[in-house]
């Protein structure tokens, strides 16, 4: 699913809510290529003594399908915003260690993704009405 600016926003304002995220300050941009370190689709900055964060989801423009497969940008924001979750372990245990830097994109990327398939299809324990239209 390919999303505009303001439909990305209205996507982290209820994902930061069902994620139980309402404690951190996080801002969401798409952005070209270049303003992304390294060969992603999307990534999250944070400060975690301040409970800040910048998502910054990859424009279509810039997007190869060829590798990646089809666009979700919502599965994109979803995994982002897991992170932050994540960001206190991250910088305890995983900077540095390619091998926790893998298990725990693995496991962010299940999760994202089971999310959002319930969120879309409905599932009542998940589900609670997302306003953007699929």
């Amino acid at each position: 699913m390919v999303l505009t600016q303001e439909q990305l926003e209205q996507k982290l304002r209820y994902w930061q809510k069902r994620l139980r995220l309402q404690d951190w300050i996080i801002e969401v941009r798409l952005v070209r290529e270049r303003e992304l370190d390294g060969d992603y689709a999307a990534q999250v900055n944070w400060v975690l003594p301040k409970k800040m964060a910048s998502v910054h989801i990859l424009d279509q423009i810039d997007y190869p399908p060829e590798l990646m497969g089809e666009r979700d940008m919502e599965n994109d924001l979803v995994h982002e915003l897991l992170h932050l979750h994540l960001a206190p372990i991250h910088e305890h245990f995983g900077e540095g260690n390619s091998l926790y830097s893998m298990f725990e994109e693995q496991a962010i990327e299940s999760i994202a993704f089971g999310l959002v398939d319930a969120e879309r299809n409905g599932d009542p324990h998940v589900s609670g009405g997302c306003p953007v239209t699929q």
